[in-house]
C-alpha cells in the first residue's frame, strides 16, 4: 500500500535534557529464581550476600543466611523440603510475595515462566508519538530506562487503519478489535472514524471491559464518572468504556482521578504525590482484573511535552512496581501509545511491556498492532474468545491488517 504522510499539529518539547541516572526504584541489588507450587518460576532478589544454592521444596520455599548483593540463589518447588544458605522466596499456594521490592523485570539472565493466566493487566495509554520520539529520547529518560530494563517491540505498527490519525478509532481497536459494529475502518455498519463525544457516537458490540471478571478505567481530570462529553483536560475520545452501550457498569467502574501537574522540561521530576482511586487500589491490593489508565491531555503527550508524560510515568510507575499484586508476579503492565504523530502507514509507535517475567533488554521484532495486543490481554486474563481483528477476522467478516493475531505474549514473555 502506498505510504501516506500526514502531519498533526501538536505541542512538542523544545528542550532536550541529557539522560538522567535511573532512580533507585528501577534497580535491584541482586537476583535469583525460585519456582512456586503453581509451577510458575519466580524471581527473587536479596540485598545482602551468601553463597548460591539450590534446593527442592513444596510450594513456597525459603532459605536463611546472610546474603549479599551480587550473589544468587535458587529454589525449585517439588515434592520435598529444601534449605539454602542464601535467601530466596517463591510464590506457592500460600500466595506469599515472590518478588522483592525493587523488582521491575527479570534481570537474572535466565528465563522465568509466567503463569498461563495473570490476575491483572494494567494499560497506561499515551498519545501521538512516533517510536523514535520517545524510546531513547533524552527528553524521556524514565521511559527509556524502563524500556531497557524490561522489553519493547520494534515493530508495534500503526496499521489498524489505512489513513486515520484520529484517536478514538485506535482506542476502540485496542478494546474491541474494531471501530465498527460490523466491518473495519470505513466499511460496514456503525463505524466510528472521527473523534466524537460519546453523546453522539456509540458501539453496540462487545468489548474487553465486558469480557473480564472486573475492570476499572481511571481517567485523569474527568469531571464525573463515565462522562460522555469532553471538558478541560479530559478527552472523552481517550475513554473507551464510554462508547460501549452494552456496558452496564460504566458509571461505577469508569472513574475520575485528580490530575497532577508535571514539569514540561525538567526530567526525572515527580508530579507531586497523587492520592486517588488508582493509588489506593494499588496499595490496598484491590486492583481489578483489567485496569485502563488515561492521563489528562497534558500528561499523555497530546497537548503536553514528551517530558511531561515521562514525569507522569516517573510519578506513578513506582507505585505500580511496589504494589503487592506486582510483587506476587500477578501483573503485566503495558505502556502504549494510540498512534504516531506523523503517519507513514504501518510505522512504529512507542511501547513498553513490563512484568517480573519479561527478560531485561528484550526487543521483539514480531510485527504486532493494537489487535494482537488486545488478543494478548485477553489471553493473559484467561479469555479465549478473541474480539474482532484479535481473532483474525473483522466483525461480520473481512480481512485484518498484518500482525493482528501475532503471539505477543510469547514474544515478550509476560
Amino acid at each position: 500500500m502506498p505510504s501516506i504522510l500526514v502531519t498533526r499539529a501538536r505541542v512538542v518539547a523544545t528542550r532536550l535534557v541529557p539522560l538522567a541516572t535511573v532512580v533507585a526504584a528501577l534497580g535491584c541489588s541482586s537476583s535469583g529464581s525460585s519456582t512456586g507450587g503453581d509451577g510458575g518460576t519466580q524471581m527473587s532478589s536479596s540485598a545482602a550476600s551468601g553463597a548460591s544454592s539450590t534446593g527442592t521444596g513444596a510450594g513456597t520455599s525459603s532459605g536463611t543466611g546472610a546474603a549479599t548483593s551480587g550473589e544468587t540463589s535458587t529454589a525449585t518447588s517439588g515434592a520435598g523440603s529444601s534449605s539454602s544458605s542464601g535467601s530466596t522466596s517463591g510464590q506457592g499456594d500460600s500466595g506469599t510475595t515472590g518478588f522483592p521490592a525493587g523488582t521491575i523485570c527479570n534481570e537474572t539472565g535466565s528465563p522465568l515462566t509466567p503463569p498461563a493466566t495473570l490476575k491483572h493487566v494494567i494499560v497506561l495509554m499515551f498519545e501521538n508519538e512516533n517510536f523514535g520520539s520517545v524510546n531513547g529520547n533524552a527528553a524521556a529518560p524514565y521511559i527509556s530506562s524502563l524500556a531497557t530494563k524490561c522489553g519493547y517491540a520494534s515493530t508495534y505498527d500503526d496499521n489498524c487503519f489505512t489513513d486515520n490519525l484520529e484517536s478514538l478509532p485506535h482506542y476502540l481497536a485496542l478494546s474491541s478489535g474494531s471501530n465498527c459494529n460490523t466491518g473495519l475502518d470505513q466499511t460496514g455498519t456503525g463505524c466510528i472514524t472521527v473523534d466524537e463525544d460519546a453523546t453522539v457516537a456509540r458501539l453496540s458490540t462487545q468489548s474487553i471491559f465486558g469480557q473480564v471478571s472486573s475492570w476499572k478505567a481511571y481517567q485523569e481530570d474527568m469531571p464525573s464518572s463515565c462522562d460522555l462529553s469532553a471538558s478541560g483536560n479530559y478527552a472523552t475520545k481517550h475513554n473507551p468504556p464510554a462508547y460501549y452501550s452494552a456496558l452496564t457498569t460504566c458509571s461505577a467502574d469508569d472513574i475520575s482521578i485528580v490530575g497532577v501537574t508535571c514539569n514540561a522540561s525538567t526530567t526525572m521530576t515527580a508530579c507531586g504525590t497523587p492520592s486517588n482511586a488508582l493509588t489506593m487500589d494499588l496499595a490496598n491490593d484491590t486492583l481489578p482484573a483489567y485496569a485502563f489508565v488515561t492521563p489528562n491531555l497534558n500528561n499523555d503527550m497530546h497537548n503536553g511535552t514528551v517530558t511531561e508524560g515521562d514525569n507522569w510515568l516517573y510519578t506513578y510507575m513506582p507505585l505500580v512496581l511496589q504494589a503487592p499484586a506486582y510483587l506476587r508476579g500477578e501483573v503485566a503492565v503495558l505502556v502504549l501509545w494510540d498512534e504516531q504523530s506523523s503517519l507513514t502507514f504501518g510505522g512504529a509507535t512507542p511501547n513498553i511491556f513490563i512484568s517480573p517475567y519479561v527478560k531485561a533488554g528484550t526487543v521483539s521484532s514480531t510485527q504486532m498492532n493494537h489487535f494482537s495486543v488486545l488478543r494478548a490481554i485477553e489471553s493473559s486474563l484467561g479469555i479465549s474468545t478473541y474480539l474482532g481483528c484479535a481473532s483474525g477476522t473483522a466483525p461480520g467478516g473481512g480481512s485484518c491488517p498484518a500482525g493482528s493475531t501475532a503471539d505477543v505474549r510469547s514474544a515478550l514473555n509476560f
